[in-house]
């Protein structure tokens, strides 16, 4: 008779166990994971339009005012620069001869002088190119521009040396946006 309880307290101190297994092991099913996601947004704008008025075939000037470029994006952006020739004239990346011109940008917050402007690296052509540490650079880039970041685009314009063509031209500039 003795042996009973020897058992009953045995089988007892087994439930207690078992119960309190099975119910840390019920305790943490089902766990659960918070998962976000934010869409990457790029996204650019710019303020113009940019203004020469009339100049003098064969002339230089720079910008009297610059375009703001904002990234009104999620990330960090990189801009390539690009534009389109209007009808009669060709973009160069040079001193322009007849029917030709150079429309050069420079990232600067203020407006720089016309000799910093320098053909290698401010230039635009109709191919677009990704801004970099020199390219299009003044004293601000357009390389890794955090969100909600400006930054101020100034122009240098170099007047065909002659041209047939004398009624006002729209020159229209690009700025694309890349991550990065």
């Amino acid at each position: 008779m003795k042996k009973a309880p020897r058992f009953f307290i045995a089988g007892l101190i087994c439930l207690i166990v078992l119960t309190f297994w099975v119910s840390v092991t019920q305790a943490a099913n089902p766990a659960t994971i918070n998962v976000t996601v934010t869409i990457q947004n790029l996204s650019v704008s710019a303020t113009g339009p940019i203004a020469f008025g009339t100049v003098t075939a064969g002339s230089a000037t720079v910008s009297s005012s610059a375009s703001t470029v904002t990234n009104d994006g999620n990330v960090t952006e990189t801009y390539s620069l690009n534009l389109t020739n209007p009808a009669g004239w060709t973009a160069v990346q040079a001193a322009p001869a007849a029917n030709q011109y150079c429309l050069s940008a420079m990232f600067n917050t203020t407006g720089p002088a016309s000799a910093s402007f320098t053909y290698a690296n401010h230039a635009l052509s109709t191919t677009s190119t990704a801004c970099s540490a020199t390219k299009f650079a003044g004293d601000q880039t357009g390389l890794s521009v955090s969100a909600t970041g400006t930054r101020s685009l100034w122009f240098k314009f170099e007047a065909p040396s002659s041209t047939t063509v004398t009624t006002q031209q729209t020159i229209v500039v690009t700025i694309t946006a890349a991550a990065g």
